[in-house]
């Protein structure tokens, strides 16, 4: 037998079955907190935090290797002298963790529940039985300190949670009346947990008692509206209709059907992985981490979500590929088609039917509608340790019914909305590669040699695409099919923003196409369409990012009602988040919705809300000037009634941090104005704008590269009243002292800027 700890109930060391005499709090708390690690280092500071807690002694160091001495002493007799190791910066207890009843319990239990999943109900009733049969009381009895606590509750919710799949597991093979009084005693002691009430329930009902199951749900309501003011959930307010019609479905399954349900399935469907998978070593640690280490009672589900073309589901599938071995009853694989074009989404319906028939039921087997066919999954998945990869998924809704109800289960959904509604759920936002990964994806499919031919073709091309996968395999595609063209050539492609989506184009590939299915998915009229309307508009603009206030004056709308539809397109993932109440367009998407706005737009319709934007910058830049400098103001400053006025500031503070996040808009916004002949008097205004502000800011330094970033470098037909306008930008005035008198600001502002 050996040395075991045991510390469900009150603490106890036995060796070969005699007790082991162990005294001292501190003692006690530190083997206990090494038994809890058994075969992990556990950090000194860890030690000492735990069991010394808020204890201030500087010999509290030297007091806990003391400690450690007197237990190696007292143990090693039993099982040698390396039963605590040192190790770098702490301890290890070494000690087989089958002889410590709290690991024991979670072996057997994992055990039962794999034998549950295989059918062999006779050994997995054993198991869950041995199992809880470790328990003599609360785990860690006697012990005050909050560690403790804080692991004596884990300890407990893990045990309830394998009573009530042993319940489970009794209720399916028809033992409902023996298991009424364990039921009503566990249900009395945790008055706010809803699933034991859930099997009460279904055992009176199955024991025909139905009249009893409904009065459990009514003390269950009464409680939790008394208690904590919320009504029971969805799926206890289910079971209680189910009862009061007498659902067939509540029927204990006949012998034959049993059979089909216990039948031993191991599905194993992930699509292959792919060699050239590049990069994505953080986002891959965070996924193992997240679906490996579960919360108690509760299965791991990660969502990953990001524009399309992103790499979603390459990120999945690989993830899923390199910890599958962890799930032995197999891995789930969907592809739920919200991303697929010309193919509608699978509904929950079709998605639960093909999960079931993966689990082994046929199609004879499989409930009529949603409610019966997710309950059976929940019943199928409950007891099982499954992967499930739901993949492409389009909402929320679409998911919720197919998360499984085992504890040991693991979901990866990808998707291009946030599932912020999902329950315990994690998040993944997913991110273009960087140069680097991008470049090194490149070679892998390109082939390294022609990479390494024409690095500076190579280079380019990987600009072009954005960090975005779906563009780098296309133009690798097309490499390959063509390999007598040089980088060279599809460099100059991608450089013609004319050409660029027609050269990301190769047989069933198309970045046009995985963003019209954004596109297409975007709510019903009219918020649809307004959304679509400002995405077409949105193209027109060469700014980096897009505010409310700009996207309202594009659009002519009030700003709640742009608001909104930024948010529409940002749910859609064609826009990005760039901070608080700002949004960026990735490039292509915004060659593409450039291009959709001369199908669909007409030119004087395009033309008006441009001009809309520049008149929206070059007022609030005036507004900007006057409360900088008051002495700016005058006649001149007055914008007419018929245009918008800008946005307003309130404090110098305000109008300082609209120049400074502005900086680069105002210069690509001046850049466009410029090439627009009919807009030449506000391109004028803007660049004196653009002048005066940075010139007043003192950023001296940063107009010559404000000219070479956006102005002066980039060759455009600009019209000569406007290129004379950016004089200033590119011989900035030096700056003087100033004088009375000398407060007026070198402007052009008249009525005509506006």
């Amino acid at each position: 037998m050996g040395l075991e700890i045991k510390i469900l109930g009150p603490w106890e060391i036995t060796a070969n079955g005699e007790p082991v005499k162990l005294t001292g709090e501190r003692r006690v708390g530190v083997l206990a907190r090494l038994a809890l690690s058994a075969g992990r280092p556990v950090p000194a500071e860890q030690l000492l935090a735990d069991v010394w807690g808020e204890s201030t002694a500087t010999t509290a160091g030297k007091q806990l290797h003391i400690v450690v001495s007197k237990l190696r002493g007292l143990l090693a007799p039993h099982q040698g002298d390396e039963i605590i190791a040192t190790v770098s910066g702490g301890y290890q207890l070494n000690l087989p963790r089958e002889h410590i009843d709290a690991h024991l319990f979670t072996l057997l239990a994992r055990q039962a529940r794999a034998a549950r999943a295989q059918g062999e109900i006779a050994t997995a009733d054993g198991l869950f039985q041995r199992a809880l049969g470790l328990w003599r009381g609360n785990a860690l009895a006697g012990m005050s300190a909050s560690w403790a606590q804080v692991e004596s509750d884990r300890l407990e919710e893990a045990r309830l949670t394998v009573l009530e799949d042993h319940i489970d597991l009794r209720l399916a093979a028809g033992d409902q009346h023996a298991v009424v009084p364990v039921l009503t005693a566990h249900a009395e002691a945790n008055p706010l947990r809803e699933r034991p009430r859930a099997q009460l329930m279904l055992a009176l009902h199955r024991a025909s008692r139905s009249s009893e199951a409904l009065a459990v749900y009514q003390e269950t309501h009464r409680v939790m509206v008394d208690e904590l003011g919320i009504e029971p959930g969805a799926a206890l307010r289910r079971l209680q209709q189910a009862v009061r019609r007498r659902d067939p479905a509540l029927d204990l399954p006949s012998p034959a059907q049993r059979t089909t349900l216990t039948k031993p399935v191991i599905p194993i469907e992930l699509p292959a992985g792919t060699r050239a998978f590049t990069g994505r070593a953080t986002e891959i640690t965070w996924l193992h981490k997240t679906l490996t280490e579960t919360a108690p009672g509760l299965p791991a589900v990660a969502a990953v979500h990001g524009p399309g073309g992103i790499g979603k589901s390459a990120l999945a599938v690989h993830t899923a590929h390199a910890i599958a071995d962890r799930f032995p009853d197999g891995v789930l694989y969907v592809d739920l088609r919200a991303a697929t074009a010309g193919l509608q989404p699978l509904s929950p319906f079709e998605a639960l039917s093909r999960l079931l028939r993966s689990l082994g039921l046929d199609g004879t087997a499989i409930p009529p509608t949603l409610d019966e066919a997710a309950a059976r999954y929940r019943s199928l998945t409950s007891t099982r340790n499954l992967l499930v990869v739901l993949d492409d998924a389009l909402d929320a809704g679409q998911v919720r019914p197919l998360i499984p109800a085992g504890p040991a289960c693991a979901v990866i959904i990808t998707s291009r909305q946030i599932m912020a509604s999902l329950d315990s759920t994690s998040h993944l936002h997913l991110t273009g590669l960087d140069h680097a990964e991008a470049t090194a994806l490149l070679a892998r499919l390109a082939g390294p040699d022609r990479v390494r031919a024409e690095p500076e073709a190579a280079q380019q091309i990987v600009r072009q695409c954005g960090g975005l996968p779906l563009a780098l395999r296309i133009s690798a595609a097309r490499l390959a099919d063509r390999p007598d063209r040089t980088l060279s050539h599809l460099a100059d492609q991608l450089a013609d923003a004319t050409r660029r989506l027609d050269a990301l184009e190769h047989a069933d590939l198309a970045i046009r196409d995985s963003i019209a299915v954004s596109l297409q998915h975007l709510p019903e009229e009219p918020a649809g369409h307004d959304a679509a309307h400002a995405f077409f508009l949105l193209g027109l603009l060469q700014t980096p990012t897009h505010t409310v206030a700009t996207a309202s004056a594009l659009t002519d709308w009030p700003e709640h009602s742009a608001e909104a539809a930024l948010n529409h397109l940002l749910d859609a993932r064609l826009l990005e988040s760039a901070g608080p109440g700002r949004y960026r367009m990735h490039g292509l998407i915004r060659l593409y919705a450039r291009e959709q706005a001369a199908r669909h737009v007409p030119e004087p319709v395009r033309v008006t809300a441009t001009r809309r934007a520049f008149h929206h910058y070059l007022a609030t830049a005036k507004n900007a000037s006057v409360l900088i400098d008051p002495s700016t103001d005058g006649p001149m400053m007055r914008c007419p009634a018929d245009r918008r006025p800008g946005v307003g500031f309130a404090t110098l503070g305000e109008a300082k941090g609209w120049v400074a996040n502005e900086r680069d808009n105002l210069l690509a916004i001046a850049q466009q104005a410029a090439a627009d002949a009919g807009a030449a008097a506000t391109a004028q205004g803007l660049a004196a704008a653009i002048s005066w502000l940075f010139w007043r800011k003192a950023r001296l330094m940063e107009l010559p590269t404000c000219s070479a970033e956006g102005l002066t470098l980039r060759p455009v037909a600009m019209h000569q009243e406007a290129r004379q306008a950016f004089a200033p930008i590119s011989a900035p005035p030096r700056r003087r002292p100033r004088l009375p008198g000398r407060n007026k600001a070198p402007s052009v502002f008249d009525e005509a800027t506006l």
